[in-house]
């Protein structure tokens, strides 16, 4: 079987057209139990003598929060108190539920990091072996869009003493996997540009295509991506005011219909978009060599330009033109991926988070519990996004039904995130 899809998307297709829903998932605990094993890991600062309720526990309490609809410390705190009897069954709580000041502390003072990333290698390593199991072809590149996000409920205006900027965090979103597979939080007096490459350092980037905002074209970022064996697609604009106008004036109107003669080299397509017509003309070019700044830019190997028409019911027309610049060889189709792959980070992280998680609205003062609640969301959002197809409601919903009914909505949701369950229920299906 053959897909065009990511695998997250893949798998989401196949559960569907075999009309899998939540309920047909038996019910597995592997997974909870491989979430309580990597609370273990993350390091508790407090000292011993002083500890009443444990790292692990407090831990389990918010994420098991924030799946069940709740997104501040308080609610988290609330919801533990009302699930306490639950919660029993899987945590220690030996002096019972903390209390939202005691979350909110505890949390604001550890480093959650790792146990982001082995959350997210374990649902990564699910998708891998589920689409291993139902599809059989050659890895496809895999699309990573790099884009900063501002939450802005944690900016404290200057009053009597210096005001404190809102959290910054530039993401790595996989378009493949549908997860933030890493993120850099960015130091309150800087900004995207170096901690870009900062980012890019800790990946490998082997079979993968990194796309960016013009912001974070630079020569630094682009060194770092082949240093990590990957590839870029990046956008250029006026903020290289020389490359951009040169760029410009090379896709000339001539050079746009000598690419068009060519199958390889240009491609169209057509689409409804807000309430009009988008017609979107893909050009793709390996003449590099005129650039005199070639070689400072590693490994450049194509130009691209994306030509957009948008045609309104109205009958208003407009137009615009994107520049890229590319490790990539002429691949037309990869280009186009790679170039739509992008808006993955908008519109299924950044948008999710701010509508379905209320992250603009996270108010919390401490930086580092503001940003351990973000990693909590987003651990949310991925787990939420694998099963979504086997609810068939939006993300905001299936909060809602988890709240309602937490004891068995979130075992049967953490069921499905099992590669034996999901597989199971495949072979069943597949076989009735």
């Amino acid at each position: 079987m053959a897909r065009k899809s990511g695998k997250l998307e893949a798998i989401q297709n196949t559960l569907k057209e075999l009309d899998i829903n939540i309920s047909d998932i038996e019910k597995n605990e592997d997974f909870i139990y491989e979430l309580i094993k990597n609370t273990e890991i993350v390091p508790d600062y407090r000292h011993p003598s002083y500890v009443r309720h444990l790292l692990k526990d407090i831990l389990m309490i918010c994420l098991f929060g924030v799946l069940a609809d709740c997104n501040e410390w308080e609610e988290i705190a609330d919801f533990a108190v009302q699930k306490e009897k639950w919660l029993r069954k899987y945590l220690e709580l030996p002096n019972g539920v903390p209390s939202s000041d005691t979350i909110r502390v505890v949390i604001g003072g550890i480093d959650t990091r790792h146990f982001y990333q082995l959350v997210v290698q374990y649902l990564v390593q699910v998708m891998n072996q589920v689409h291993n199991a139902i599809f059989d072809q050659a890895q496809e590149k895999d699309i990573l869009s790099m884009d900063g996000k501002e939450s802005r409920g944690s900016k404290r205006n200057q009053t009597d003493v210096e005001g404190t900027k809102a959290i910054h965090t530039l993401n790595m979103y996989s378009k493949d996997y549908g997860i933030c597979i890493e993120q850099e939080f960015i130091e309150e007096k800087s900004n995207e540009i170096p901690a870009g490459p900062l980012l890019l350092e800790r990946l490998d980037l082997r079979e993968c295509v990194v796309t960016w905002d013009a912001l974070n074209t630079q020569k630094e970022t682009v060194a770092a991506v082949i240093k990590g064996k990957g590839d870029y697609v990046a956008a250029l604009k006026g903020n290289h005011p020389l490359f951009y106008k040169e760029l410009q004036d090379f896709f000339s109107e001539e050079e746009l219909r000598e690419l068009q003669n060519s199958p390889s080299n240009s491609k169209k397509t057509v689409e409804k978009e807000h309430g009009g017509l988008a017609i979107r003309e893909y050009f793709l070019t390996d003449e590099v060599g005129w650039y005199e700044d070639k070689k400072a830019w590693k490994n450049l190997q194509s130009f691209g330009l994306v030509k957009k028409k948008l045609i309104k019911k109205s009958g208003e027309k407009s137009e615009e033109m994107r520049y890229y610049i590319n490790s990539i060889p002429v691949d037309i189709n990869l280009f186009e991926k790679a170039v739509r792959g992008h808006w993955g980070v908008e519109n299924k992280l950044h948008w999710q988070l701010d509508f379905t998680f209320k992250d603009d609205h996270n108010t919390t003062a401490e930086k580092t519990g503001a940003k351990n609640m973000q990693m909590l969301k987003k651990v949310s959002l991925a787990i939420l996004r694998l099963v979504q197809t086997l609810y068939g409601q939006s993300l905001k919903r299936i909060r809602k039904t988890i709240a309602r009914d937490c004891e068995n909505e979130l075992e049967q949701i953490l069921s499905a995130v099992s590669e034996d369950a999901i597989k199971s229920t495949l072979y069943k299906k597949q076989n009735s």
